[in-house]
């Protein structure tokens, strides 16, 4: 029966896809104006940005830490030591480049009955989607059997000329068993824009509770036991 819905959500898609290949996602800045030519100061107020169901992602402006806009809600992540980290949620906030889409409708679809990792995740999304060259909405509920994270730390005052100097400062977090939210975007047309160069996919982690907040670096989770989302 899985099997048959997969299949079923499947040809749903593609259809879909060939007739209509739009998107409401929007841009702002560019990811590769940041890393390589400095450009850090904040060009979005997430204010701007607020409806119930908007989603969007990025740095903080001058990669002070990570934005995530989760319905709606502006949430920062901010290194406190190289264990912890605080995560606030803001009336707004700036950054140099964003990914957000507004007015959200998503689409749950049945994902493949296994393990999953942040690869495998965006391979899936990129067979069903194959006819389709806008950027996407993804989100994930569920459990998170292993979870690396980190969130941009940039010292007062450094300039920035390349991805290396960018990342000064950057801690790393990994939790285990933990429940929350992926929220991702998905283009192969965005590379250096709003993923990275190696990747269709740049997404943020928010735990239920709200102290679990930055930039997915990596992911292990069981379909059975989460949930995936799709808008355009």
């Amino acid at each position: 029966m899985k099997y048959f819905l997969f299949i079923s959500s499947f040809v749903l898609l593609i259809s879909c896809n060939n007739n209509n290949n739009t998107s409401s996602i929007k841009v702002v800045g560019q990811m590769q104006d940041v890393m390589w030519n400095g450009e850090l100061a904040g060009k979005i107020s997430t204010d701007s940005i607020n409806h119930p169901t908007s989603y969007g992602l990025g740095p903080i402006e001058y990669l002070k830490g990570e934005v995530l806009l989760f319905e709606g809600r502006t949430f920062v992540s901010k290194v406190v030591d190289s264990s912890t980290h605080e995560v606030t949620q803001m009336k707004s906030t700036k950054a140099p480049f964003f990914v957000y889409a507004s007015k959200s409708e998503l689409m749950e679809l049945v994902m493949p009955d296994h393990r999953l990792s942040l690869k495998s995740t965006e391979q899936f999304i990129d067979s069903l989607f194959i006819a389709y060259d806008d950027p996407l909405l993804v989100r994930i509920d569920g459990v998170f059997e292993d979870l690396s994270i980190h969130s941009v730390n940039l010292p007062e005052g450094s300039l920035v000329s390349s991805p290396r100097e960018a990342h000064e400062g950057l801690i790393n977090y990994k939790y285990e068993n933990v429940s929350g939210s992926i929220i991702g975007f998905f283009s192969r047309n965005h590379k250096a824009v709003f993923t990275h160069h190696d990747s269709y996919f740049h997404a943020h982690f928010i735990s239920d509770d709200r102290t679990i907040m930055g930039h997915v670096d990596s992911v292990v989770f069981d379909s059975k036991k989460a949930t995936l989302k799709v808008s355009k």
